[in-house]
């Protein structure tokens, strides 16, 4: 069987510095650790027929809110060629993440409306297969984990810089350690698999916490940092799962980073001064460190020091690109995708012939050495 992800309006982009394809691209890895040869639509263009390919797995994007959001319209969306593509796709749809959403009414309901409007509508709109989206929509299999094992990582949007083989992580965003914490950490191994299985567990949780709680919230941030250390070393200590880890926290950027307003809290991009917060960053990862070290079957992983500058910052070269917080894929600490599936620079306009970017296979051990 031969199969395609790709990605039905903002195409999967090839530059390792987008977050919102790296999902994408470890989506991808999975579906091939679980035997399935596929292929990646990079950018929208790499396959244009979709029909050579016997299925089609769909990353909706990890910014899907329930809604389009067609910054143009139908009257200038740069992406209309793709949706176009995507919907004469006739084989077998898997959905992943979430259940396939309506596109068929959504785009219908855009193209009447501009119709009765009297507004242009790009002739590309007029070409979408609606029927056969809404034949997607009612007949796709939902896949959330598309190969899972025994080794998790969970924690929040930030998690998925962790993947590599071998390991399934479930990143959930906008997810506080606070939250998680009052929650239970069950509830986010148990999507993956039961806890009684489970081998080992990594959890990357914190950095929301330290962008937008401890320093707005009042009283002391760093009793409340050592608080919520040692709450979280416990909690994570009761689970019973024999091989257990916390990851410590991203370095802080500098304040001049531009933020997209979807990571704002309280209409902020960040609480606290740079160094108020990379000095609670600090001493919250020494609690961390010091309650794993007393309790002993909680490793505590320190990782970061590669991403540094000079001034000790996180290096925005090192972060996706061109703005927001999270890693850039080419930085992950275990793997970056691009040896695995030839990530093109960029595209070329013959299809199957892209050039290629050489990056060097990162490993973590690396950087522990």
């Amino acid at each position: 069987m031969k199969a395609v992800i790709t990605c039905p309006f903002i195409p999967i982009a090839a530059r390792p510095g987008s977050h919102r394809a790296s999902q994408g691209v470890i989506y991808a890895d999975l579906i091939r650790q679980s035997g399935v040869d596929i292929s990646i639509n990079w950018g929208g263009r790499t396959f244009e027929d979709h029909n050579q390919f016997d299925t089609m797995y769909v990353y909706h994007g990890s910014d899907w809110s329930g809604g389009l959001n067609l910054f143009g319209g139908v009257k200038a969306f740069p992406y209309a060629w793709n949706i176009r593509n995507f919907s004469q796709f006739k084989g077998t749809v898997i959905s992943l993440g979430i259940p396939f959403p309506p596109y068929h009414e959504m785009i219908g309901e855009r193209i009447e409306t501009a119709k009765k409007k009297g507004n242009s509508i790009q002739p590309e709109w007029l070409e979408v297969d609606l029927k056969n989206l809404e034949r997607m929509h009612k007949n796709s299999q939902v896949v959330k984990f598309p190969f899972k094992t025994h080794k998790v990582v969970i924690g929040d949007s930030h998690a998925i810089c962790m993947h590599r083989p071998g390991w399934t992580v479930n990143s959930v965003p906008f997810t506080t350690l606070h939250g998680a914490i009052e929650r239970g950490f069950k509830m986010y191994i148990d999507p993956v698999d039961e806890i009684q299985h489970v081998t080992d567990l990594e959890c990357y949780f914190g950095n929301i916490d330290l962008r937008h709680h401890l320093i707005r919230l009042e009283g002391d941030p760093y009793f409340r940092a050592s608080k919520l250390a040692l709450d979280y070393v416990q909690a994570i200590s009761a689970l019973p799962i024999p091989n257990k880890s916390i990851y410590e926290l991203l370095p802080i950027e500098n304040e001049s980073r531009k933020l997209p307003k979807t990571g704002y809290h309280k209409g902020k991009p960040f609480w606290g001064s740079w160094t108020e917060r990379n000095n609670l960053r600090k001493f919250f990862c020494d609690v961390l460190e010091a309650h794993c070290q007393t309790g002993k079957d909680v490793k505590f992983i320190r990782w970061t020091d590669y991403l540094l500058n000079h001034k000790g910052e996180l290096d925005f070269k090192h972060m996706e690109q061109p703005h927001s917080i999270h890693l850039s894929r080419e930085f992950y600490p275990h793997w970056n995708g691009i040896d695995t599936f030839s990530t093109p620079k960029k595209l070329s306009k013959v299809p199957h012939k892209p050039e290629l970017l050489e990056v060097p296979h990162n490993s973590l051990e690396t950087f522990f050495a």
